[in-house]
């Protein structure tokens, strides 16, 4: 869903390890928990709601960020909503 590159290479992602997680599984990605064992569907909705106020603040706090990227899926509402 998302990726934030940081200097030295470093990157944290919010990907299918943590919407598909279980309730107990330990998770440490950029979305502090929004998209844990959400599902796909619920984490694009998510993403698509939070993804810029995540970004500013994020910034805020760490202005050693390089990029910010939101998966392409979330960046846009689904032309054919109904056969997603």
């Amino acid at each position: 869903m998302m990726a934030v590159h940081r200097p030295g290479g470093r990157t944290q992602r919010c990907d299918g390890r943590c919407y598909t997680a279980g309730k107990d599984t330990d998770c440490d990605c950029v979305c502090e928990g929004m998209n844990h064992g959400v599902g796909l569907r619920q984490a694009i909705v998510n993403t698509r709601e939070h993804a810029k106020r995540w970004e500013t603040n994020a910034r805020a706090q760490d202005p050693e960020i390089r990029r910010v990227e939101v998966g392409f899926e979330a960046q846009q509402d689904d032309l054919f909503a109904e056969l997603v």
